[in-house]
């Protein structure tokens, strides 16, 4: 439908064109907007007049009513109220094929909000723009253009712009996966507003503080050197985004700029005035103006506009200058090497902190404050406390804010539109006044690190002067509120209390920066707490923190194992929350499944109402990591809902739809055991596939752990792998006795009584394998043991004596190899004797591995790809936390043959279990090892019945068929019988998989 409406407005097009082009008919840009291009977005799928009726802050297209050079893009389209694309709009008698400054403007404005692309029309032509290149002056219309469609070409080339620009391309991700596979951000980077802007700022703090620490002592004290510096780029900041958005200003910074010999005084001055007006606190800051040179500062401002660089401040949103000041909080200036430079603060070497993405915010604040909002007055609204208790740069506050804001006004335009103020583009507004009141009494903020306190009050208050111009504020004096009672500088996990009890030294009090919580919000509780918590592993804190502050992070009852510190915070915000309020953090996925996360499962069981669970999708640029959304209430509920996140998009534009709400009881991670047999606190049981659950419900009572009839067991961990390993690729020459292989270009020879054979495929090797392989037709690679059957070390006697050049090789390594505690670098536990220099890294697996049938598990594989490889070759294997190898044998008296227990174990059904309690990993790959091997549901056979006896002997002798080709495939070079052979391979790995299926779903 939309190519036919388009082939209508081309032909209606082609009829006038010659009107549209002659100056003396007036026909202006409005009118080719209102007659040609909005239609024309409308084909393509955009709702233009808000016909849906969809909220203003959710509308999918914005359009601004009369446009300038000064003013906004002519449309922004978006996802959900977040911009994706901007079409500027001209009349047809501008040739934006040959003019360059609507390109530029188109560019500018595109560049600025971070998008991939934007649009230049007249209708006539439709140019789109590669918007990442940073826009350079003198550039002309061509630069960076991306694609060019004549009118004429419109309809031939339909659903080429269909698919790139769409309402549908947008609504469903295509055109974010399209344009990130044609723009990688980590290639461009560079010439993108955030990384251009951030270099920026760094380039002034580090030619500001080299300049001050040289001209003046007081600025050798470095934290003065760094609160100045920062201060003082913050109020140039200001002043300009003011200009831009056209807030009252004493007087524009380029135009102080015009006299530099006046500069520092008009600047002073202005200072002074935008306290007066503003009056935040912004301007009550030390800064350093009268100890800079006027060449410095007049270089800053002028590097603030266009042709010097493209920015508009009115187009660059809060998310984007949220992201650029996370990256600006992690350095700091120091004095290093004799100069002054920029290093990475301390505890960001260790602390892991992201930059949120903007839609994950929208989702959160949205998915969380609609439940305590929707029915209330803004009376009521005004009432609600939200806090981040490690708010960073704020922009989890900004869109909180935003959120109040927004459904404030559309109350207002319900009950008393009268009360709103009409904005340019037809949109309503509050009175500043009234924002004013809701930034100061709903949103606070604690972070441990004082400049981000000062950035997240500096964007506050950027956010409130959205959309306000100097009509706007002229009657409101002072224009800014002070946000020192709302965000706060402080540790939020430790109380001066907690602290004082381990008498604490002057300098440990400003490390550890306690908080009390009664100093914020009266000490009330809260109605929302919200955020991305700091993510720093229980190794890390012992590296970044001292004892004592340790001892306090320990006290917390989901410290337990390998905790991670946003265990605490999720702990500790469960003491902060209302009965009736929502706690909503993003967090990694593991908690839900990993050992060292059973308290805090615990902790969180009765209150967890909700999670979004991404799996091994990635939301952050910067770092992997596995993230989860969760929403826990400040009271007890029956159900939680559970979402798998399969497709980003949905999930900011639909929402939860496809979520499963599970009662808490089937949160444990054996689901198949009756009621009370299994504890909350082992790996939830999460997933949305009912079919599963039902499979599971019907083998309730007829289950016993796997364990009583099998040995889970790591490998070996020799803490020297390229050492005591011996590749095939090393090999030269091998015979019952020796073998001889060459390492960094030397041969050496080893006695094969202290070898064992080794399980290490190759890349090649280790993506072909699956559980039926022919493991003789792997690369040979051997381990040197240097122990005897009981699992003691050989002696060096015996060692010289016995296996000489097994000895020398192992001499000749002595430095690589000699432990920590021996003063070398070899992590070796727990400590032997200095003649026990040899030994391995752990003493585990030297006698579990033994001449022992066993399966080799692969620890982490492909989601639907697990490998359980059983192994008669006595090998040895290595595990190394979720990679690696395990190993299960049978227990003595067991009635189950390893053949059976690795077809249970490599079933699609038991491996989707493993897929659901696992830890994830990119790629789809899933962790099943030591841990959760153990939890897998495990049918009990009655062999008195014919029909079960039946199903087990049936696996267990096509198992052992299976083996026999395996044989024959070995020496067989014929491909007309491997070609037979292969055929009837599959049909067995087949057949025992439908066996097992039916032993799961009880057909007997």
């Amino acid at each position: 439908m939309g190519k036919e409406r388009l082939e209508k407005l081309v032909s209606k097009y082609r009829k006038s064109i010659a009107y549209y082009h002659d100056s003396k008919n007036a026909y202006n840009e409005q009118n080719c907007r209102d007659e040609y291009i909005s239609p024309f977005l409308e084909c393509l799928g955009w709702d233009v007049q808000n016909t849906k009726g969809t909220l203003p802050q959710y509308q999918e297209v914005v359009s601004e009513r009369y446009s300038n050079s000064a003013e906004r893009p002519d449309y922004t389209l978006t996802l959900n109220g977040v911009s994706r694309l901007f079409v500027e709009a001209k009349k047809p008698g501008v040739d934006i094929t040959v003019d360059a400054e609507p390109a530029m403007q188109t560019r500018r404005y595109g560049w600025n909000a971070k998008h991939r692309l934007s649009v230049l029309t007249n209708f006539e032509y439709l140019l789109i723009y590669d918007t990442t290149n940073k826009p350079e002056a003198g550039e002309g219309a061509s630069a960076s253009l991306f694609r060019k469609y004549h009118y004429e070409e419109y309809v031939e080339h339909f659903e080429e712009i269909y698919d790139l620009i769409s309402r549908e391309s947008v609504y469903s991700g295509r055109y974010d996966e399209y344009v990130e596979q044609q723009f990688p951000g980590a290639q461009k980077y560079q010439t993108e507003i955030d990384g251009t802007f951030l270099n920026q700022i760094n380039d002034w703090r580090l030619e500001l503080g080299r300049y001050l620490y040289a001209v003046d002592e007081r600025y050798q004290d470095l934290d003065r050197l760094n609160d100045e510096v920062q201060a003082f780029i913050n109020q140039i900041i200001f002043l300009r985004i003011c200009e831009d958005r056209n807030l009252p200003l004493y007087r524009s910074l380029k135009d102080a700029a015009k006299d530099k010999e006046e500069l520092k005084r008009v600047l002073n001055q202005m200072f002074k005035e935008a306290d007066k007006r503003y009056d935040s606190g912004l301007f009550r800051e030390e800064n350093p103006l009268f100890d800079l040179e006027n060449d410095m500062i007049f270089d800053m401002v002028m590097s603030l506009y266009y042709p010097k660089t493209p920015y508009l401040f009115h187009i660059i949103e809060p998310g984007i200058l949220g992201k650029i000041y996370e990256s600006f909080l992690t350095e700091r200036i120091v004095y290093a090497d004799g100069e002054i430079r920029l290093a990475q603060k301390f505890e960001y070497i260790y602390k892991s902190v992201v930059s949120t993405p903007q839609e994950v915010v929208k989702y959160m604040v949205k998915n969380t404050l609609d439940k305590v909002c929707i029915g209330k007055t803004p009376g009521g609204i005004r009432k609600l406390k939200i806090v981040d208790p490690s708010c960073g740069s704020g922009i989890f506050l900004e869109e909180a804010y935003q959120y109040l804001v927004d459904y404030c006004t559309q109350w207002y335009a319900v009950n008393r539109p009268e009360y709103l103020l009409e904005l340019g583009n037809g949109r309503k507004k509050l009175p500043i006044e009234e924002k004013r009141e809701l930034l100061v009494h709903c949103i606070y903020g604690v972070d441990i690190d004082i400049h981000a306190v000062e950035v997240a009050k500096f964007s506050l208050v950027l956010k409130l002067l959205e959309d306000e111009t100097e009509p706007s504020v002229k009657v409101v004096n002072p224009i800014l509120p002070n946000l020192d009672a709302n965000i706060h500088h402080g540790n939020a996990l430790v109380s001066r209390t907690a602290l004082s009890e381990l008498d604490p030294t002057v300098q440990e009090l400003v490390d550890i920066v306690p908080f009390d919580w009664d100093e914020i919000n009266g000490g009330e509780k809260f109605d929302v707490i919200l955020g991305n918590p700091p993510y720093v592993k229980t190794e890390d804190i012992k590296k970044l923190h001292t004892r004592k502050e340790q001892k306090l992070y320990n006290q917390y009852q989901s410290a337990y194992r390998q905790y991670d510190k946003y265990f605490l915070f999720m702990e500790k915000a469960l003491e902060l929350i209302k009965e009736s309020g929502y706690i909503c953090y993003i967090v990694p996925n593991k908690w839900i499944r990993v050992e060292s996360g059973e308290r805090l499962r615990g902790l969180l069981a009765e209150q967890i109402l909700e999670i979004d669970d991404f799996g091994s999708k990635q939301l952050f640029a910067e770092r992997t990591i596995y993230s989860s959304i969760v929403t826990i209430a400040g009271e007890k509920s029956e159900r939680l809902s559970c979402h798998e996140v399969k497709d980003l998009v949905s999930l900011w534009t639909k929402g939860r739809t496809d979520a499963v709400s599970i009662p808490k009881q089937q949160l444990n991670s054996q689901p198949w055991k009756p009621a009370g047999e299994a504890s909350v606190t082992e790996p939830w049981f999460i997933t949305g596939n009912q079919e599963y659950y039902d499979i599971l419900e019907g083998i309730k009572g007829k289950t016993e752990s796997i364990t009583e009839h099998i040995d889970i067991f790591n490998g070996i961990q020799t803490s020297a792998e390229k050492i005591y390993r011996i590749d095939g690729k090393e090999i030269v020459a091998e015979d019952s006795q020796y073998v001889t292989f060459v390492k960094n270009g030397k041969e050496y020879t080893a006695e094969k009584a202290v070898l064992r054979p080794y399980f290490k495929p190759n890349r090649l090797e280790k993506e072909a394998l699956s559980s039926y392989s022919n493991m003789k037709l792997l690369t040979k690679t051997y381990n040197i043991f240097p122990y005897d059957r009981q699992g003691n070390l050989i002696g060096i006697k015996e060692m010289e004596t016995s296996y000489p050049k097994v000895w020398a090789y192992l001499l000749e390594h002595k430095e690589a190899l000699l432990p920590k505690y021996l003063g070398g670098k070899r992590d070796v536990q727990p400590r032997m004797g200095a003649e026990q220099w040899y030994c391995y890294g752990r003493r585990q697996a030297i006698t579990s591995l033994n001449e022992r049938v066993k399966i080799i598990v692969g620890v982490n594989r492909k989601k639907d790809n697990p490998l359980y490889l059983l192994d008669h070759d006595n090998m040895l294997i290595a595990t190394g936390g979720t990679a690696g190898y395990a190993a299960i044998s049978s227990k003595e008296g067991s009635p189950y043959a390893l053949e059976y227990i690795q077809a249970w174990l490599g079933h699609p059904l038991t491996d989707l279990y493993l897929q659901i309690i696992g830890s994830d990993f990119e790629g789809e790959f899933i962790a099943r090892g030591t841990y959760t091997l153990p939890m897998v549901p495990f049918v009990k056979l009655d062999f008195g019945q014919e029909e079960q006896r039946k199903l087990y002997e049936n696996v267990v002798t096509s198992s052992q068929k299976i083996y026999e080709i395996n044989k024959q495939l070995e020496v067989s070079g014929n491909k007309a019988v491997c070609s037979v052979l292969e055929k009837e391979k599959k049909k067995l790995i087949a057949d025992i998989e439908d066996d097992i299926t039916r032993i799961y779903q009880q057909k007997f």
